[in-house]
Order: C-alpha cells, then sequence, then structure tokens
C-alpha cells in the first residue's frame, strides 16, 4: 500500500488535488507472480466518489481537497482495514483519522470492484469522540497466525493515543476502536464503529532525542551563514577557500515522534501496542525520549500489562512489535544519545514481565546528518524526521524487525572529496538506513 499524490501537470510538477491509496494484491502465493492494483481516492473533496470533508485553502475560504496521510494496515478474518490521518492538503490543519474496511474475499478473488465502507472519526454523529477530538493516527491490528476475533460477527481492533490533543501533552488514556459484523463485508455491508476508553499508565509526548558527538559534514557545510542552500560543489567551495573554514560539528537533535500509536499486534487474546513517550529515568537529569508499552484485553477494556523501557543518557524511539500466538514478542527500536549514535535496537516483551532487558541489534557508525532539522529547512517547521521505516513481524517461528539506524560516518574533508557522499556510504542529503535482524526464539 502507498499514498499517491496526483499531479495536474508532468511538467510542472504541480498537484491536481486529487490523491489515493494504491493497495496491491498478489494474485498467486507468491510475490513474485502477479499483482492487482486497487485505487482508493482519499482526498474526500467530493470528486471521484468522494465524501466532502471540506477542507480548507489557508486562508482563503475557498475549498481545497484532503491529504490521506500515513496510511497503515491491518486484517481480521472478513476484512483488510487502512486508516490515514487525514490534512489539509496545501494548508495546514489535522482533520481526523479515517477507516476503510474492504471485502477480504473481493480483494482475494481479484474482483473488478470491491466493498469498501469509510468511517470519519471526525464526525460527532459516530459517537467515537473523546472531549470532542476525532481520532489521531488510528492504527489497525494485525493478528498473528490465522487468530481472529470471531465475537459480534467478526471484529477489527484499532488503537490512538490521546496525549497530542491536551495542553500538557500528557493522557493516561488510550482509545480502542473496534469495527464489529464485518462478516457483512462479504455481502451488504452492515458494519458498525465503537470506541471505548482504556486507563493506562501516563504517557507524553517526548522531547526531540540528543546525540552523541561525531562527524556531522552536512551540517558543517550547511553551518555558513551564507550557504543557507543545499550543498552544492559552488558552496562548499566558498565554505573552505573563502577562508571561514568548516565550523565546529554541530549534532542536531533528532525528532522522537509525538506520542501517536506505533505497530498493534492481536496475539493470545490480547492487544500488544507501544508509543513514545517523556522518561525521567532515575539518575539522569535531563528528561529523555522512552517508550510507554502496553498489553491490552479488547474484552474487558483494561490493561494487562503495561510498562516503560528507557535507558539512562539515552533514547529509545519508534517501536515496533512482532508477538507469537503464545504471547511472547520482540520490540524494535532506535537508541541513540550520550552513548549511542543511532542504533537499531531490541527487547523482549510478554505479558508477565512486560519489557525485558535492551539490547542493540547493530550499533551505529555516527550521528545523523540529514537535511531536515538544518538551514533552511529549519527556519520553516521542517523537523528532523526520524523512525517511520520500523516494523516487526512474526514468520511464525521466529521475529524479523527493521529499525532505522546510521551505519556510516565520514569527515568533511572525505565527504567534500567524494562528491558529497562519503565514498559512496550516504546520499547528499541523509545518512540514515534500515537495520533488518532475525531474532530466534529463545
Amino acid at each position: 500500500m502507498v499514498l499517491t499524490l496526483d499531479r495536474a501537470n508532468i511538467f510542472t510538477q504541480n498537484l491536481s488535488g486529487a490523491n489515493h491509496l494504491d493497495l496491491a494484491v498478489s494474485v498467486t502465493a507468491s510475490p513474485l507472480g502477479a499483482w492487482n492494483i486497487y485505487r482508493l481516492p482519499v482526498q474526500d473533496d467530493g470528486t471521484d466518489g468522494t465524501p466532502d470533508h471540506h477542507c480548507t485553502l489557508g486562508t482563503n475560504p475557498a475549498h481545497g481537497p484532503c491529504l490521506g496521510d500515513y496510511p497503515h494496515m491491518g486484517a481480521d478474518a472478513n476484512g483488510l482495514y487502512l486508516t490515514t490521518s487525514e490534512f489539509n492538503l496545501v494548508s495546514p490543519g489535522f482533520r481526523g483519522a479515517q477507516i476503510y474496511a474492504f471485502s477480504k474475499s473481493q480483494l482475494a478473488a481479484g474482483a473488478s470492484s470491491v466493498t469498501v465502507v469509510q468511517f470519519d472519526t471526525a464526525d460527532p454523529s459516530l459517537g467515537v469522540q473523546l472531549d470532542g477530538n476525532s481520532g489521531f493516527t488510528v492504527w489497525p491490528a494485525l493478528s498473528t497466525g490465522n487468530e481472529f476475533e470471531g465475537s459480534h460477527g467478526g471484529t477489527e481492533y484499532f488503537l490512538s493515543s490521546e496525549a497530542v490533543f491536551q495542553d500538557t501533552g500528557v493522557d493516561n488514556r488510550l482509545r480502542l476502536w473496534t469495527v464489529s459484523n464485518s462478516s457483512s463485508l462479504n455481502g451488504t455491508p452492515a458494519v458498525r464503529l465503537t470506541a471505548s476508553v482504556v486507563d493506562t499508565i501516563p504517557y507524553s509526548v517526548p522531547p526531540r532525542s540528543t546525540q552523541k558527538p561525531g562527524d556531522v559534514p552536512l551540517a558543517e557545510c550547511l553551518s555558513d551563514s551564507m550557504l543557507q542552500v543545499s550543498p552544492t560543489l559552488f558552496g562548499c567551495w566558498r565554505l573552505v577557500v573563502g577562508g571561514s573554514g568548516p565550523f565546529p560539528n554541530v549534532e542536531k537533535v533528532v525528532d522522537s515522534n509525538d506520542s501517536r500509536m506505533q505497530q498493534v499486534v492481536l496475539a493470545n487474546g490480547k492487544l500488544w501496542a507501544a508509543l513514545d513517550t517523556g522518561l525521567s529515568i532515575d539518575g539522569d537529569p535531563t528528561t529523555r525520549a522512552g517508550i510507554a508499552f502496553f498489553a491490552i484485553n479488547p474484552h474487558s477494556v483494561k490493561v494487562a500489562q503495561q510498562g516503560y523501557a528507557g535507558v539512562a543518557g539515552n533514547n529509545l524511539t519508534y517501536p515496533a512489535l512482532a508477538v507469537t500466538q503464545s504471547g511472547r514478542g520482540v520490540m524494535a527500536f532506535t537508541v541513540l544519545g550520550d552513548d549511542h549514535y543511532p542504533s537499531a535496537g531490541y527487547a523482549g516483551v510478554d505479558a508477565k514481565i512486560g519489557v525485558g532487558d535492551i539490547h542493540i541489534a547493530a550499533e551505529g557508525a555516527g550521528p545523523d546528518d540529514g537535511f531536515t532539522g538544518y538551514n533552511p529547512t529549519s527556519q520553516f517547521g521542517s523537523r528532523p524526521r526520524w523512525g517511520d521505516y520500523g516494523a516487526a513481524a512474526s514468520d511464525g517461528k521466529s521475529m524479523w524487525i527493521a529499525s532505522e539506524y546510521v551505519n556510516q560516518t565520514c569527515t568533511f574533508s572525505i565527504w567534500l572529496a567524494t562528491n558529497f557522499r562519503c565514498g559512496n556510504t550516504r546520499t547528499q542529503l541523509a545518512n540514515w538506513g534500515t537495520r533488518i535482524s532475525l531474532i530466534v526464539p529463545w
């Protein structure tokens, strides 16, 4: 699945306003075979059969398109579920999460037309809002093996967090969403969306993550006040020859997310999930980024296990979970701070002890040195985004985890001499990568 923004003109790259989710479904059991591609319009401005959510065009009161941002996927026995975080496309402003329910059997059969039901969590008539707020990053559950919820005609679960809506950035509630009667997706749809509140330990919007000092050649290039542009040979030549020389290293602070819900798994009768939070760890006077972990009984709407994960002097960011049907799993994340360059980390999880010891799967080699967070992009509100490519999955026997980390470093002089690529170990404007690791059962 991927979000695609349509262009009005292939020569000017101007956007048309239309945007859609492309959903690929394999025709055979092999990913090397053919695929059917389904296209779901998500601009929600009344075009292409979408509802009209009245997204705006900035201060101009004229009507505009929405953006189906940050899509995620889940499934139960009967349906496939996509969620988006809907924003105004061409102006600031969040509208609310959208939930799309597809007939799984029609997708699997390669039907030319597939039943889709859309829920707008910003619609007060649905009765799912909390404190007047729509859903924020409503994350659908993926099931381990063939474990699906069969009650109420088939049920798919979702989770979302609340701290981002609070002025304090702190909350102790999650929202548990259910789409019930999913079996009706295979005939005449009669699915229903409800939401409940789960009381939890407090969690908060985390601070950005500081980095261990190291070589950041792109930062050195852009630190010259005359060079607040992307690096070019002429620009960095001016920096060196013009007499100012490379500036001292300036490691930027890295994005730690905003406490939105991360990967959700249904396994062993529980919903397993984690999110980023601020943590004050014993002996560390500075609030760091850490992780809050939850195992929730969706029937009682109560937490079976919960807790925090963190490392003094360091930050844990962007967790992702995989859990077996027996209820044992692995949580992947990025580790960075005083002692670690951005590294791929992981820890075991279960319903008895919660989160276990923290391990490093691959140690980082240097600081994050991408263009976001540097001039001029930082002047326009660009945050040093990090971690959205983390994931975890179980193949029934073992765990596969993926976390963003930095696997290269080089000095300013080497970066400059190798066309800003450090000997082809990085791109000109970024130096992160994704570490994929196999965790065998313990």
